[in-house]
């Protein structure tokens, strides 16, 4: 009898190690999962941003506003403006 409860004891721990180890390797998935996200989203702004800023410097450029005008106001070297 003391031979069957510790097997059971044992087998218990066993189990609890193993079903412990699976939610920490499901947490460390699913937190790698929501980082990957954030920064897929931060690299889109980013470069919808970017796009956004040379729109506006060539409308700029188009509507004949002066080089270091364009490149004061969108930050943008002279010669990308130059460029476009």
């Amino acid at each position: 009898m003391a031979v069957n409860t510790l097997v059971n004891i044992t087998q218990d721990e066993i189990e609890y190690e193993r079903m412990s180890n699976l939610i920490k390797s499901q947490l460390d998935y699913q937190s790698g999962m929501v980082e990957a996200k954030r920064e897929g989203l931060a690299e889109g702004l980013e470069k919808g941003r970017q796009e956004g800023i040379y729109e506006i410097a060539g409308k700029m450029k188009k509507a004949g506003r002066p080089l270091g005008e364009i490149a004061e106001f969108t930050n943008l070297p002279a010669e990308t403006i130059e460029q476009m």
